[in-house]
């Protein structure tokens, strides 16, 4: 039996995070006996795996060794023989229960958590930094959502090569979707624009930091390098809690449209000639890029942007840029075709689907 612990609401999975848990879930069932323990507020929806709604969603469910109790009996009674936590947060928690039962304790690492709050500004980074030390040397696995994160825990963080293994994010679809030209046609019949213009989107919470920081660069850097080669530009933008400030800007420029918050994203992404993605902090993997890749975009990037994404299986598709050089990403921008764009090409899909990654993951653990 494996068992995967989600120490958070993700049914149904709407970010990044949810989505991972989820498609790991979904694959891992279909290979081994599995059940997901989780915790009580996840609403009853109908999915492909096994859960049980253990504990509360509090804050001191990560030190609470009553949700550690009852954690245990879960893990008992379900004969387990592997489990995997989801993201070091419960280390504390669980690491003594695998050590009881003497089963692998596994961690799926969504970032490196505390480069991520000290890139933040958060002041208690260095609390983050010790607790995910410990939890990495603790496990007997750790596996990271990206080649680059697990290269950082063995030469910064200590840890043994062996022991970290690469799971990246992935993507549902397998192969080129179909209907982008129509969904092109679709974007500009709506807003008007004409076949000459290059549509360029950039979209996610304008509240979150990273995100906040790449549309200020964005507007105040990038478009102005562009507007000067009179490139006939129109960027769309799509989120929420945009900052007045910003939505003043956008507002006394003719091309640029703030959308707020859409519906039927996936239009804009197979509908846009260039998906943006300016960020360069916060860590991780980028979960809009590799799934406006996966939708068939073309993209531009900063480095620090584009890690868990294997480049070598995109070809043309996305061209990554030193962070923060803001000319070098205008003149990508300007030097961009919309005709000779080309499809996300099948090397991508047979290393980013969730259902390979799942393959390597078993085989790597060697339990397939």
């Amino acid at each position: 039996m494996f068992i995967v612990i989600e120490p958070y609401r993700f049914l149904p999975p709407v970010n990044g995070g949810h989505k991972a848990n989820y498609h790991v879930c979904e694959q891992l069932s279909k290979k081994t006996a599995l059940t997901c323990i989780t915790t009580t507020n996840n609403p009853e929806v109908k999915i492909p795996f096994q859960i049980e709604k253990v504990f509360g969603d509090k804050i001191t469910k990560y030190i609470n060794p009553f949700v550690g109790w009852k954690i245990y009996k879960s893990v008992k009674r379900l004969k387990t023989t592997q489990i995997l936590l989801n993201q070091p947060f419960m280390c504390l928690l669980i690491l003594p229960i695998c050590r009881l039962l003497k089963v692998p304790f596994l961690i799926f690492s969504h970032n490196i958590e505390y480069t991520r709050f000290k890139s933040m500004g958060k002041a208690w980074w260095p609390l983050m930094k010790m607790l995910e030390v410990f939890a990495y040397k603790s496990a007997d696995k750790v596996l990271f959502i990206s080649e680059e994160d697990r290269q950082f825990a063995i030469k910064k963080m200590n840890l043994k090569g062996d022991k970290c293994l690469n799971m990246p994010y992935g993507t549902s679809l397998k192969k080129y979707p179909d209907d982008c030209t129509e969904s092109r046609y679709k974007v500009y019949q709506s807003h008007q624009l004409t076949d000459d213009t290059l549509s360029l989107f950039y979209f996610g919470p304008m509240d979150y930091s990273p995100n906040q920081k790449g549309l200020e660069n964005l507007l105040y850097e990038i478009l102005p390098e562009v507007r000067k080669s009179n490139k006939k530009i129109h960027l769309f933008l799509a989120g929420k809690n945009i900052p007045d400030k910003e939505l003043h800007y956008i507002q006394s420029h003719n091309d640029i449209t703030w959308l707020g918050f859409v519906d039927d994203l996936d239009l804009y992404i197979k509908g846009t000639d260039l998906m943006l993605n300016p960020i360069w902090i916060g860590g991780g993997v980028k979960i809009k890029l590799m799934e406006s890749l996966s939708l068939g975009a073309s993209a531009i990037s900063y480095q620090s942007g584009s890690f868990g994404i294997n480049i070598k299986t995109l070809g043309d598709k996305l061209c990554v840029i030193k962070d923060e050089d803001s000319r070098a990403f205008a003149k990508e921008i300007i030097e961009f075709i919309p005709s000779q764009k080309k499809n996300t090409p099948k090397a991508f899909y047979d290393y980013h689907h969730w259902e390979k990654i799942t393959d390597r993951t078993l085989t790597q653990l060697s339990l397939q």
